[in-house]
């Protein structure tokens, strides 16, 4: 994995199984295909039947040692492994597993964080993309640790609020949900797919007002569904 020690040079896959079954797995093969598209790796014969089945396998080896778990965090890594510096000498890909225990709740607290106010994201044909450049994010949680915050919420150079440190972001006012669009520069999560698909949702850029004077604020990722947002009292608003 030296490129992507170097220079981020993958992809990945954050997966919830439970039940010995993996929910959504063909949404996550697809976007981690439009991704490789994107940055133009060879998957290498790694296609829609051969990632179900690696990560079937890989699920039903971890069960064999851990028969008390009840729901995983799976975490499926692409990354290029030409040599080269920043120019690859070609876009050959291998593959990583990594399988955790996780803990599903049915009542999730709502988490309170701020808008890291630090770094800003760049939108662009790559921010969509879960890669190995995730600095931003590092930082953003390490910013909300020392402020004494649950989470922090991710901006874009034109400082509209495009998502959380690993989630996305909606927010509802006046019997509407709203959430800011992929082109602002938020990653294209599967919760924030499978969210959109339930209940009708606007596309629209987020300001901090709009958090501010919302009804409710949630968050979603691939391993929690919905959580509840809340800003904290102190905004930490450049002066």
């Amino acid at each position: 994995m030296r490129r992507a020690y170097l220079y981020g040079d993958l992809l990945f896959e954050t997966i919830l199984a439970s039940g010995g079954k993996i929910p959504h797995i063909l949404r996550h093969y697809k976007r981690l295909a439009h991704g490789a598209q994107a940055l133009k790796f060879d998957l290498c014969g790694l296609n829609e039947e051969k990632f179900v089945e690696v990560l079937e396998h890989e699920l039903g080896e971890f069960l064999l040692k851990n028969p008390h778990s009840k729901a995983q965090r799976m975490r499926f890594v692409l990354y290029r492994t030409a040599e080269g510096l920043y120019l690859p000498q070609n876009h050959e890909t291998q593959f990583e597993v990594e399988i955790a225990n996780f803990e599903i709740s049915n009542e999730y607290k709502a988490i309170k964080g701020a808008v890291y106010l630090e770094q800003q994201k760049a939108p662009g044909p790559l921010s969509n993309l879960k890669t190995g450049n995730a600095l931003i994010y590092v930082m953003a949680k390490i910013w909300a640790q020392e402020n004494e915050l649950e989470d922090a919420l991710i901006t874009n150079t034109s400082e509209e609020i495009i998502e959380a440190s690993s989630s996305n972001i909606f927010w509802h006012k006046n019997n509407h949900w709203f959430t800011p669009p992929l082109n602002a520069g938020c990653i294209a999560g599967i919760g924030r797919e499978l969210f959109m698909e339930q209940v009708e949702v606007q596309e629209k850029k987020c300001m901090y007002t709009d958090l501010l004077l919302a009804d409710k604020i949630i968050l979603t990722n691939a391993l929690v569904p919905q959580r509840p947002f809340l800003l904290a009292e102190k905004q930490f608003i450049k002066e």
